[in-house]
């Protein structure tokens, strides 16, 4: 059998569960003794300078294994819960994924919107089915990390609230829905039954995978940018173009990849050196009828797998949009 398929592995579960996460009450010369060998009691310091160069060795190696991906991202965009698609579309990728990236647009705000729909459900009711399907969601794919930021969508939120409330009473409360789902978490006063739920944040739900909650309509990983405008150009991947020249003028370190969310369209192509996904919605989109009888282009559902070196980099031939039918 090969070593990597004994020692490698024990040697991994020691680095970043008693290592890193550190979970559990061992001491540091125990530790040492177990990975370096009998009589080899290193103090925390030498431990902690030891094991995260194995650390390093360990992600070059896996990174080899995967043909120079050290990091592979799942970006799912447009949920607009309640009409989010079913997360077991994405079986291919479980345990499979660095980083589960959302991309904006958890919830529809539907009894906020200006559009008019057949039936409406509440602001509260969606988040507390979006934060279960964001719980639901994570679990199944199991990634090392989640990235989230928000979207026109979730924005609504805020606009609603400063269009009828004034300004004192504002704040008292946050900008996106996603703050409380990610980071603060909500408690739910039923003014039918009395009862008060409590729903922890994310944050908390979740003690193994680390939570990021990007208060922003773009964040960057490696050097693809993941963003979600208020604005929107018909043509195909033009809002994605306007998004590359936007942060070409206001960002400082160069970027290779603009992952697109917000128009609902798939779409992938490259503006000189840099590559230009739009994404699609992760959303039964037949159900999102903002512009029917409109005549534009069809929505179309899908989502994004980005592949970076250990530097960051797009690496062209790994990254993709995903059609779905």
């Amino acid at each position: 059998m090969n070593i990597i398929d004994i020692t490698y592995k024990e040697i991994r579960e020691i680095v970043y569960n008693k290592l890193i996460a550190k979970t559990d009450d061992t001491p540091y010369e125990e530790l040492s003794e177990k990975i370096f060998g009998e009589g080899n009691c290193f103090n925390e310091s030498e431990v902690r300078k030891r094991m995260y160069g194995m650390k390093r060795l360990i992600e070059i190696i896996e990174a080899e294994e995967k043909d120079g991906v050290a990091t592979t991202i799942l970006s799912v965009s447009d949920l607009h819960v309640p009409f989010q698609l079913d997360y077991t579309l994405l079986k291919d990728y479980r345990n499979k994924i660095d980083i589960l990236q959302i991309n904006g647009d958890v919830v529809d705000c539907q009894a906020l919107s200006k559009f008019s729909k057949q039936y409406r459900i509440s602001p509260i009711e969606e988040m507390i089915q979006g934060r279960q399907y964001l719980i639901d969601l994570i679990g199944y794919i199991n990634p090392s990390k989640v990235v989230c930021n928000y979207g026109n969508h979730d924005k609504r939120f805020a606009n609603y609230f400063a269009k009828n409330l004034d300004t004192d009473i504002l704040e008292l409360l946050p900008d996106t829905s996603l703050e409380l789902i990610f980071v603060d978490g909500f408690k739910h006063y039923d003014k039918r039954s009395g009862a008060k739920i409590w729903y922890e944040p994310l944050e908390k739900v979740f003690s193994d995978i680390e939570i990021e909650y990007v208060d922003d309509w773009k964040c960057r990983i490696g050097k693809t940018f993941f963003v979600h405008p208020l604005a929107y150009r018909s043509n195909i991947l033009a809002t994605a173009d306007k998004a590359k020249a936007y942060l070409q003028d206001s960002e400082k370190e160069p970027f290779d990849c603009v992952v697109m969310a917000h128009t609902h369209r798939c779409g992938d192509s490259k503006k000189g050196y840099i590559r230009l996904i739009e994404q699609g919605a992760f959303a039964d989109v037949d159900k999102l009828d903002y512009a029917n009888g409109r005549l534009v282009t069809p929505q179309k559902s899908g989502f994004a797998i980005i592949c970076q070196d250990k530097d960051g980099n797009l690496i062209q031939d790994k990254s993709k949009v995903v059609i779905l039918d």
